[in-house]
């Protein structure tokens, strides 16, 4: 796999489950804006194990996660069940990427 076929379905596993994914140098989080209840961080890992070092291939592996960004004060019941859902949604983004198993090979 290359990495833009896993950019493509980052990108689209995120569309799915109601979230805009950016990408930067570390690997994708969710585009931020100010109102988020979660953060979303989709890092790019070497795998040293799988690098072959004679062809200069190297193995990079996805690993997502999330957490929760804010919440606190008094917030309304609307405000809790729009935080429930967007954690709910995120969780199980996270999980489903996380199955997936995603890699794909750079050369060096």
């Amino acid at each position: 796999m290359t990495k833009q076929e896993v950019n493509e379905i980052i990108t689209s596993k995120a569309a799915e489950y109601g979230f805009e994914i950016e990408e930067n140098s570390m690997g994708w989080n969710n585009k931020r804006t100010g109102q988020d209840y979660i953060n979303i961080h989709i890092f790019q890992n070497s795998n040293l194990e799988k690098t072959d070092w004679e062809k200069r291939i190297g193995c990079i592996e996805i690993e997502a996660n999330a957490s929760v960004s804010r919440m606190g004060g008094s917030p309304t019941p609307e405000e809790l069940l729009k935080a429930a859902d967007e954690i709910a949604r995120g969780a199980k983004f996270t999980a489903e990427l996380q199955s997936m198993r995603l890699s794909y090979e750079r050369t060096f």
